[in-house]
């Protein structure tokens, strides 16, 4: 009877866990054991649904870092973040700096933590980002996938600066940094500081209002040093 109770009522994490706790015989204690099986269950698939959502296009995780090989990045207070306060506050994150750093790294370990601890958040490169804006403005979609776009506690633009945007492109990131501000996190990895933000927004107006916003509460860290990728590179030649 119990077993089907169980089934009907979806609760399988209390399912999987009755043949580990059927041996207890105090009611309360049953109770508290089965119900505890059941929230586990659900937090691990919530947790699992989340990362599904957030898109990652790899999974990257601090322990793949080696602070050693570039000790002037501050890896430690990045990963700090972590305990989600920045969201909670809805304050923003810029990884700035050299490319091969780990910047994108960094912002994909980081937001995996904030899936574990129960965040959502929505992975884009800033390219894939405006073209998907920009094909939803075309299909008269646009208010529907900006309200996606505004919905997650934290929005990952990564790439920032790699790629031009039309002038079209342009307005609509901005909108949605605009509708975000104070509303809901974003973090940014850019390889460009903010004074030449203006050669992919092209204009100086609307960069500078971008950027007023995006810094007024923004945690901004700078990524100097060697290239990893590079260094893998010669590596693996030396290695020939």
């Amino acid at each position: 009877m119990l077993r089907k109770l169980l089934t009907d009522l979806r609760m399988y994490g209390a399912l999987e866990a009755m043949e580990t706790i059927c041996s207890i015989k105090k009611k309360e204690e049953f109770a508290l054991a089965i119900l505890q099986a059941e929230f586990t269950h659900r937090q691990q698939k919530a947790q699992t649904l989340r990362m599904k959502k957030a898109k990652f296009p790899i999974d990257k995780e601090w322990s793949d870092i080696d602070p050693s090989l570039n000790p002037g990045i501050n890896f430690k207070d990045v990963q700090a973040l972590g305990n989600g306060e920045f969201v909670r506050n809805k304050e923003n994150v810029c990884l700035m700096g050299q490319q091969g750093t780990g910047k994108s790294h960094s912002l994909i370990a980081l937001s995996r933590q904030l899936c574990r601890a129960g965040f959502t958040v929505q992975f884009y490169t800033a390219c894939g980002l405006v073209n998907l804006l920009e094909e939803a403005k075309e299909q008269n979609k646009l208010n529907k996938v900006m309200q996606a776009i505004l919905k997650p506690s934290l929005l990952l633009i990564d790439e920032l600066g790699f790629v031009p945007f039309s002038e079209s492109g342009a307005c609509l990131l901005f909108d949605v940094f605009a509708r975000r501000y104070e509303q809901g996190s974003i973090a940014v990895s850019t390889n460009l500081s903010f004074d030449k933000w203006v050669q992919v927004f092209g204009s100086v107006e609307l960069t500078a209002a971008l950027v007023d916003r995006f810094t007024h509460r923004a945690h901004i860290y700078i990524y100097e040093g060697e290239s990893i990728r590079l260094r893998t590179a010669k590596q693996r030649k030396r290695g020939k």
